[in-house]
């Protein structure tokens, strides 16, 4: 981010890509999310940093999103639908989010219309943050 600075109109958006997890405690996760949460506080950090030049620094945080990921590491169609299956019985709106959908929340973050998010967080993850 400090390479692209010299780049960057005053007035800027930076939007940095978090995860759901930043608040979360899964068993075998303690790693990422932490690296997720640290995401989270530099946006919050860079955000006061260049509040001179009026660059917004914020952070889009998905949950589970259905994407090719899961077919990766050489999984049966069955486990990857019966992973998505279980993922999305755990979500309270009870399914996965899309790409489109995860396109529009940083598009949101990258308009006029967030002007007034500095430093701030754009959760989609169907609900999990709530449980």
């Amino acid at each position: 981010m400090q390479r692209t600075l010299p780049y960057l109109n005053d007035g800027a958006s930076i939007i940095l890509t978090s995860s759901a997890v930043n608040e979360k405690g899964f068993s075998n996760g303690a790693a990422y999310s932490a690296t997720k949460a640290a995401v989270r506080s530099l946006a919050r950090s860079f955000s006061t940093e260049l509040m001179d030049r009026n660059i917004r620094v914020n952070v889009l945080s998905p949950g589970a999103i259905d994407t090719p990921f899961f077919g990766r590491g050489g999984a049966s169609q069955a486990e990857v639908d019966g992973t998505k299956e279980y993922m999305a019985s755990i979500i309270p709106a009870k399914r996965l989010g899309t790409v489109e959908k995860v396109a529009e929340g940083f598009l949101y973050l990258a308009s006029d219309a967030s002007k007034y998010m500095v430093g701030s967080e754009l959760v989609m993850d169907g609900g999990v943050k709530t449980l």
